[in-house]
């Protein structure tokens, strides 16, 4: 079986969008797929240049004809769910055609992201406020007709599902299988103790934005140093911004500036021993498609204090859950887990059990019975529907 994975960005492991994408392949391929992932500079050598507003509009457009031409010579194509908002019947009706949703863009409608509470996020917001909206409900509908065309749906957590089914997506064609560590990495991360470090140690991993709760982070550290006046912060994976940028946000009270460490910038196999002298995570995004942070902390041993948002549901437990934007929340259960040595070591054990049911080579397995499960369906269909054809013709 040949399977087309589309990537809407130039595919690196480094960056969560396309590192599902490259490492699915690497399993399926074990399993006897063919598998391609194609870069978006595969169907447009120049669309780098494009901005972002204008990207998302050629980038369909540059996949929909390359599609025209090679479609046929696949039997899976899967896709961004922004990105294909044409009949699919147009292309191929042999192939499979799977819409992908590594973020689903109809949360932004409905779970608000707080701007900085400063003036420079006051005037954003009032500069750039309407024109987002717009943006969004765009995507909204880009996103909308895409998954209605497609074949099946492909969302890596429940809440994924149920936005989509209220939004009229029938049930059945929508599939949840969430993300996994890589064969490669698992050896990495299990090497690392579940004993607790003995400098206690906060973790958090995911790029310094509003959406991953950049704003809600000083008062975190402020609120659990407060209570454990030797406890330390590592920030990890702030990739755009340079620690300067980071450390910025934290100047409200410079007493708290020796105690966090930032490392914008590292490579997918350094990060095992990033979180090993680590002690718990915390994780107040307001949006994942799934959290690959909140799983790397798991299999690192580290516990997860997340909110309770689209994605680390599907990893972490109730009493690990906050709502979203309860800082205090958050900090307490992170104190309660650091004031407590026997109740983190018996959490820390649990964090690496609880990931390592989510591998890349389970999840290679499901998604390829799910997916010849549903392209055997289809097929038996067209069947069908020709065979009635000819029938209805001979008569």
């Amino acid at each position: 079986m040949k399977i087309l994975l589309c990537c809407p960005i130039v595919p690196t492991k480094e960056l969560g969008m396309s590192k599902v994408l490259l490492e699915l392949a690497e399993e399926l391929q074990k399993l006897g797929w063919l598998c391609k992932v194609l870069s978006p500079t595969d169907i447009s050598p120049d669309i780098v240049r494009y901005s972002k507003e204008k990207y998302q509009q050629y980038y369909a457009e540059s996949l929909r004809n390359y599609l025209h031409k090679y479609a046929s010579d696949y039997d899976i194509i899967e896709y961004e769910h922004l990105y294909l908002p044409y009949p699919i019947s147009e292309v191929s009706q042999a192939t499979l055609f799977v819409a992908r949703s590594v973020l689903l863009v109809h949360h932004q409608e409905t779970i608000p992201i707080p701007t900085p509470n400063n003036w420079r996020g006051k005037m954003g917001k009032l500069i750039k406020g309407a024109s987002r909206k717009a943006q969004i409900q765009s995507w909204i509908s880009s996103a909308t007709t895409t998954v209605k065309e497609a074949d099946l749906v492909n969302v890596s957590n429940d809440d994924d599902k149920t936005e989509l089914i209220r939004r009229g997506i029938p049930a059945e064609k929508i599939v949840v299988i969430p993300f996994g560590i890589s064969r490669s990495r698992r050896p990495l991360f299990d090497a690392v103790s579940s004993v607790p470090p003995a400098q206690p140690t906060v973790a958090f991993i995911g790029t310094f934005d509003s959406r991953k709760g950049a704003n809600d982070l000083p008062r975190i550290v402020q609120y659990i140093s407060e209570a454990l006046p030797d406890v330390k912060f590592r920030l990890l994976g702030a990739s755009y911004k340079t620690e300067k940028e980071v450390m910025s946000h934290f100047n409200i009270n410079k007493k708290l500036i020796h105690k966090i460490q930032v490392i914008p910038k590292f490579h997918s196999e350094e990060l095992p021993q990033l979180l090993a002298s680590c002690s718990v995570g915390i994780f107040p995004s307001y949006l994942e498609g799934f959290g690959f942070g909140v799983l790397e902390m798991l299999a690192a041993s580290l516990p997860v204090i997340a909110y309770n948002a689209p994605g680390p549901p599907m990893m972490l437990p109730p009493e690990y859950l906050v709502p979203r934007g309860d800082i205090k929340g958050m900090s307490d259960k992170v104190i309660t887990l650091l004031q407590d040595r026997e109740k983190l070591t018996a959490a820390r054990i649990w964090a690496k059990q609880r990931s390592q049911q989510f591998s890349w080579q389970r999840v290679a397995q499901i998604t390829s019975e799910t997916y010849l499960r549903f392209l055997e369906f289809k097929r038996a269909v067209n069947k069908q529907q020709s065979e009635s054809k000819e029938e209805s013709g001979y008569e």
